[in-house]
């Protein structure tokens, strides 16, 4: 019989991806200045981009179970040994949750299409990908030593990325700046 536990844990897995899309638009419409309901914003981001969220989120399922059973190895391979496919690990990862979930929930695309363009992106900017790369890190340490920190670290990357991310966007010309409010 399976428990709650496992339950709630499947359901948090299965909807992570989704959850994440919701948030980076909540951030996105934030550091836009535009103005609108919480959860009119969550709502519309849930219902629009869901079901290609929930497999992005679920693409990356696997890659976090390898990085596991590579740690697993650390104690009797030493970090010498598990430390490239770690890195490679945590790559994928960060590209799949900070490149292509974004891409989800800001451009209409097929589901390959974003995860491939995600990728893309994440890889031929080295420079932001490194950069986020660092604030994980330095995020996670604060974490680690400040449990608290919780509460406060995850969104202040969050509203950070959504913003380098926008800057990005514009930038390329993948999307057209937004207007400037006209001063009365």
């Amino acid at each position: 019989m399976i428990s709650l536990f496992w339950l709630v844990s499947l359901g948090l897995v299965v909807t992570a991806g989704a959850g994440t899309v919701v948030a980076y638009e909540i951030c996105r419409r934030y550091v836009l200045g535009k103005d609108a309901g919480l959860r009119a914003v969550g709502a519309s981001a849930w219902r629009q981009s869901w079901k290609q969220a929930t497999v992005v989120g679920l693409l990356a399922v696997p890659v976090a179970a390898l990085g596991i059973v590579t740690l697993s190895y650390l104690p009797t391979l030493g970090l010498a040994e598990v430390l490239v496919p770690l890195l490679v690990v945590g790559l994928f990862l960060l590209l799949l949750v900070f490149w292509c979930l974004p891409l989800v929930a800001r451009f209409t695309n097929p589901t390959w299409r974003q995860v491939r363009n995600g990728l893309t992106l994440g890889l031929t900017t080295p420079s932001l990908t490194f950069l986020l790369a660092i604030a994980l890190v330095l995020g996670g340490v604060a974490l680690w030593n400040v449990p608290i920190a919780v509460l406060v670290v995850p969104g202040v990357i969050l509203v950070w990325w959504c913003y380098l991310l926008e800057r990005f966007f514009v930038a390329r010309g993948y999307v057209l700046p937004e207007p400037e409010e006209a001063e009365v």
